[in-house]
């Protein structure tokens, strides 16, 4: 069971893909003195996975990532 709701997870995505796209156009700028820094790369690819992922739980379509494998060792 997802805490979000489609229409969250959507907004999410969008949100986060136009800080991916602001970021990789650099990671911080100066304008008047003041300096702004950017999310990491890598930090928001994680959150788009995350997302991602969530999505398709929602909507039954669970990834082969989120496969859990169990073995028994026998002696």
């Amino acid at each position: 069971m997802s805490i979000w709701t489609r229409e969250e997870l959507l907004q999410l995505l969008s949100l986060w893909k136009a800080a991916y796209k602001a970021a990789s156009s650099g990671q911080s700028y100066t304008i008047d003195g003041r300096t702004l820094t950017r999310q990491n790369v890598a930090e928001i690819r994680a959150q788009l996975s995350y997302l991602e992922r969530q999505l398709a739980a929602l909507s039954g379509k669970a990834s082969s990532l989120q496969r859990i494998l169990c073995r028994t060792v026998r002696k």
